[in-house]
């Protein structure tokens, strides 16, 4: 882009930069190098910084050396963004409502401390085995979710032979579509009727966040949801660049009815 003087000449314009901070100046001619010295108090931007020219990086080395043009635009993120963030355990809550068989009741904990929960027809609790949930999201790449884990344990009161059905919620997407593209948890719940089917599990996503598990009275003295996998990928590798109030922790809520 050429602007014209007052003088009738050209003005080469650049774009530069870092964080929220944006600026397009006449900076043709000068290196990377000199227009961080440039905007480094203006702009804040610190000696760790990665500089990267339309897109690709240049190396620290180099910066001296890159000569901007006409139309170049200058990025400049901090390398934390670059770097590895562990996904601990995921957050678990738990409720447990009647129907017709007992008196219901809501019980929920924003904590990662193991809870339990009576009633007349089962007792749920958050399996130990959800403490060694984790995973690395790193950057601007696909990953993984490695398995399998138990995250809640369902023990039908011997006295109750009802059918129930589970239900496990996603409760926070909004703030993990903030830095997430896509987030996929397989569940899976052995003696369940959807145990029985040809795909045995159920998906929990961002998109869909309810996983249902169908138990018939009497079928096993007890139950348990267990992770058995699943994938992820970030929506860029800068988490400066994420919507505020952005979360990387799922949080699982999970219900049992009488069906």
């Amino acid at each position: 882009m050429k602007l014209p003087t007052k003088g009738g000449k050209e003005t080469k314009i650049i774009e530069i930069k870092y964080g929220d901070q944006h600026e397009v100046a006449d900076l043709a001619g000068l290196t990377a190098g000199e227009a961080r010295e440039q905007y480094r108090a203006e702009f804040g931007i610190p000696d760790k910084a990665t500089a990267k020219l339309n897109g690709s990086k240049v190396k620290g080395g180099a910066e001296f050396d890159t000569v901007l043009n006409d139309d170049d635009k200058l990025t400049f993120a901090t390398s934390r963004g670059m770097g590895a963030y562990l996904v601990g355990a995921v957050l678990l809550a738990l409720a447990i409502t009647g129907g017709v068989f007992a008196f219901g009741f809501v019980n929920a904990s924003t904590s990662l401390n193991v809870s339990t929960i009576n009633s007349n027809f089962a007792d749920v609790s958050v399996n130990p085995d959800y403490a060694n949930v984790d995973w690395n999201a790193f950057g601007f790449f696909k990953g993984s979710i490695s398995g399998p884990y138990s995250l809640f344990d369902i023990t039908p009161n011997p006295d109750y032979n009802g059918d129930l059905q589970v239900r496990v919620y996603l409760t926070n997407t909004a703030e993990l579509l903030k830095a997430y593209r896509y987030l996929t948890m397989e569940l899976y719940m052995a003696k369940s009727i959807e145990a029985g089917k040809r795909v045995n599990y159920q998906v929990l996503s961002l998109e869909n966040g309810v996983a249902v598990f169908n138990i018939e009275g009497g079928s096993a003295a007890r139950y348990q949801v267990e992770l058995w996998g699943g994938a992820y990928r970030l929506v860029s590798e800068n988490p400066e660049e994420w919507g505020a109030g952005w979360n990387i922790v799922p949080e699982l809520y999970l219900e049992v009815t009488q069906r």
